[in-house]
């Protein structure tokens, strides 16, 4: 990392689901369909390993938002990637889901920290974490998001023929 850049410290965002672990898990790390806490995209990787790259990938395949590595992966309590906005120009930052069992349920905590301070990541990154844990916990424990995040979700889709080409897929192959 470039020293003479400052950070923002760790930011946490937790909040309890009421299922079991291993039903947050499996949610959380689903690569087969769109995840609509996640603004519809989903996992694109070879694997669900340390060691491999993952994009978070729009459901036509065709609009690249996050590109990262997965560092550690402990089923079905860590999960730690790098991760870099493909429509900004900031280095990449880390985040860590963490679950673990409570009383009710499952605590999910979202982690983010090595993100450059005053960056447009940083405020992007705040939103989107609020986001993705508001909406991971009401699709766990209704099989739906939000209606506000419905709304964005469908509000994406429809400006998706305006997505940057930045962003497109082509500029951001899995190898």
């Amino acid at each position: 990392m470039n020293e003479d850049k400052r950070y923002v410290e760790k930011q946490f965002y937790r909040v309890v689901i009421n299922a079991p672990i291993e039903t947050v898990w499996s949610e959380l790390v689903n690569t087969k369909s769109p995840r609509p806490f996640f603004w519809n995209a989903r996992w694109d990787t070879k694997s669900m390993a340390a060691g491999n790259r993952y994009r978070m990938v729009s459901n036509d395949d065709k609009v690249v938002a996050v590109i990262g590595d997965i560092i550690e992966l402990e089923p079905p309590n860590k999960l730690v990637t790098t991760f870099q906005l493909t429509s900004l120009p900031d280095p990449a930052s880390t985040v860590t889901y963490l679950l673990k069992k409570v009383d009710g349920g499952t605590e999910f905590s979202l982690v983010t920290e090595h993100i450059v301070a005053g960056s447009k990541s940083e405020k992007s990154m705040d939103q989107g974490a609020k986001f993705i844990v508001e909406n991971f916990k009401a699709y766990v424990e209704t099989g739906t998001v939000t209606f506000s995040a419905r709304m964005m979700n469908a509000l994406y889709g429809l400006m998706a023929p305006m997505t940057p080409k930045a962003m497109r897929a082509e500029n951001w192959p899995l190898d």
